[in-house]
């Protein structure tokens, strides 16, 4: 059967949570093109104003997850028709499993218990490919057994097993998103592009390693389709570009879009390990060069997102080369580049 093609439609609000970050404002901005109401859960008022646009069919709620009450989390939900449950703690280098326990976990079950028991019908949860593990692995489908390393992918498939035995909601929706990127990208690829621009990146071997990717306007895209198109139910996807990216072609892409018309340096991977492993002694934390980003480069980590075109139609809007310039504008614009 073909999915409607309708957007998706309400005069209740939408719960953003998470609206100052990367995803939360692309999903923001997505969902105010359908006319859709969104209330928007913020930590900072004033910043989130700097970066809306969308006038005044959106609310803008400050609340601090670590620090919020059952009562807390009833207002912020209610009169809501959706959720879209974006907010998270990553990217803290060195936190604690407890913090990440506290923010990804706990306060999520909060939310989704506080949701439910104020009669909203779809929650739609932003997990990550990295509850599989930490590769290499190959366009793996939703099946597979969770693997989690890092504390950050424990505590999302920690809050996955729990929402699937979770029965409040008409739908519930979780995806698991592998590298997004896009405006307000603070993790590994606007490093890389970084590297790039300063003339630190070489290949390392043939660079052949692949990845799962994603422009964040894109996965806005993903979610406003599950909001419209999924019946009710429980439903899992993976949720990125059908084609990976050679991480040789990625880096090539991204000195194009920043002007630099000089090759790479490929190095053999015996020579960089040497080389990252004896910075990391000499430098310690302010190494230039971590063992373990390296070792995610050389990495190969895909999936397949067969269920979830299947189920919604999802194809991309932005080309690769799009998504990369608009980070790189953005990247500038903030002084990270």
């Amino acid at each position: 059967m073909t999915p409607p093609q309708k957007p998706y439609s309400s005069t209740k609000p939408v719960l953003v949570t998470g609206a100052t970050g990367m995803i939360g404002r692309a999903v923001v901005a997505r969902l105010c093109r359908d006319n859709l109401p969104v209330r928007a859960q913020v930590r900072d008022l004033a910043a989130f104003h700097r970066l809306a646009a969308c006038g005044s069919q959106v609310e803008a709620r400050k609340l601090e997850f670590e620090r919020a009450t059952t009562g807390d989390f009833a207002g912020l939900v209610a009169g809501c028709s959706a959720v879209v449950h974006t907010a998270a703690l990553v990217h803290a280098s060195g936190a604690p499993y407890r913090e990440y326990e506290l923010v990804n976990v706990r306060s999520s079950q909060q939310l989704a218990e506080a949701a439910s028991a104020g009669g909203v019908e779809t929650f739609v949860f932003l997990s990550t490919i990295a509850v599989l593990g930490q590769g290499p692995f190959e366009m793996l489908g939703e099946s597979e057994p969770l693997k989690p390393v890092t504390p950050y992918a424990v505590s999302k498939a920690e809050s996955e097993r729990w929402l699937a035995g979770f029965d409040g909601f008409s739908k519930t929706v979780i995806l698991r998103p592998p590298l997004v990127f896009g405006e307000g990208d603070r993790g590994n690829l606007i490093k890389l592009i970084g590297q790039i621009k300063q003339g630190r990146y070489f290949h390392i071997g043939r660079a052949g390693t692949a990845k799962s990717l994603i422009y964040s306007p894109d996965l806005a895209e993903v979610i406003a389709l599950c909001l419209a198109r999924l019946a009710p139910g429980q439903a899992l996807f993976h949720a990125a570009n059908p084609e990976p990216v050679p991480l040789k072609a990625l880096a090539e892409k991204i000195a194009q879009c920043l002007g630099r018309t000089n090759g790479f340096v490929t190095l053999p991977p015996p020579l960089v390990f040497s080389g990252a492993k004896l910075a990391e002694r000499i430098f310690g934390d302010k190494s230039p060069v971590r063992l373990e980003q390296l070792e995610r480069l050389i990495t190969t980590t895909t999936c397949s997102v067969d269920k979830l075109v299947a189920a919604t139609g999802f194809k991309p809007s932005f080309s690769l080369e799009e998504g990369l310039a608009a980070e790189i504008a953005w990247g500038r614009a903030a002084g990270l580049l």
